[in-house]
């Protein structure tokens, strides 16, 4: 259970920091397209080269392939496409804010369809963190289009949380399901990239080594503390955890960008902690015991 919730809050400080990057990458000079198809790229050949050093198995069954290349393109690579177009026309901190109404959606799906308990706990998480979220947002600066690109990146993001607990592929170890998915994506993406005239080579050194930080760092090693933290939290919490990753991201903009706090930003970032911590210390879901492949134990 603590290693669970270790994991996820050290991939919301991952993912936290990852707008940053990717935002810089975008002014270098490079398309949102190619940016997604290089993300998922070097994922793939990162993963690959861990799995490899650490000799983790990767045999899956064909029902396991199909479903992971589903959800790689319509779960992980939308989610990555919608919320890099989505910087490109509102401010990362807002586009991670409206990005993160997916653990409501996680909640809703594992409720009404799963028949997972919905406790007080768990309720009291969600409401928290929602409040937290709208009370962060600033939407003086509105476009329909980017705000609309954020909300769907929640939904396809919600989507593969989901899998990686129901789906059949979810006994597989973090690390090859990440680099299945990738490897699927990737595919489609730099398809896409290549059809709607946005793929190009990275324009310069600093953009290279931004798309290496970002797969490595901001997706393989965070997507598998992610689906560590999910099998051995249950999609709902680990969710709600994982809402600790628009803090981080408005403290990096406060960093980086010089951007103000406010008191009603503050209160906001209370609200959100609260809520981590309530959805930490609930121990009546039955899907933490769950026990997690023993494979993952490697890393």
């Amino acid at each position: 259970m603590k290693k669970g919730v270790l994991a996820v809050v050290t991939a919301s400080f991952i993912y936290g920091i990852m707008p940053v990057f990717i935002k810089i990458a975008l002014i270098e000079g490079m398309s949102s397209g190619s940016v997604v198809f290089y993300r998922l790229l070097f994922s793939a050949i990162f993963s690959f080269i861990i799995i490899k050093l650490f000799k983790i198995d990767m045999t899956v069954t064909k029902k396991q392939l199909v479903q992971m290349g589903i959800f790689g393109i319509l779960g992980m690579g939308a989610t990555m496409a919608l919320l890099t177009v989505s910087y490109n026309y509102i401010p990362t901190g807002l586009a991670t804010m409206i990005h993160f109404t997916y653990p409501l959606t996680v909640t809703l799906v594992m409720t009404l369809i799963f028949k997972e308990k919905l406790n007080k706990s768990k309720a009291i998480s969600c409401l928290l963190a929602l409040s937290g979220i709208i009370l962060m947002a600033d939407f003086s600066v509105l476009s329909i289009l980017g705000i609309l690109t954020a909300l769907c990146s929640g939904i396809t993001y919600a989507s593969y949380i989901i899998a990686n607990k129901k789906s059949c592929f979810s006994p597989l170890h973090g690390l090859v399901i990440v680099f299945y998915v990738s490897c699927f994506a990737s595919v489609f993406f730099g398809a896409k990239a290549v059809i709607t005239n946005e793929f190009m080579l990275p324009v310069n050194i600093i953009s290279l080594i931004l798309l290496c930080i970002i797969a490595l760092f901001c997706t393989v090693i965070s997507l598998f503390l992610i689906n560590y933290g999910v099998k051995s939290l249950g999609a709902s919490n680990a969710s709600i955890i994982n809402m600790l990753e628009p803090i981080i991201s408005l403290i990096s903009g406060i960093i980086i960008y010089k951007e103000t706090m406010n008191i009603k930003c503050a209160i906001g970032c209370m609200c959100v902690v609260a809520a981590g911590i309530t959805a930490a210390l609930d121990n009546s879901n039955n899907e933490s015991i769950i026990k997690v492949h023993q494979n993952t134990k490697v890393l």
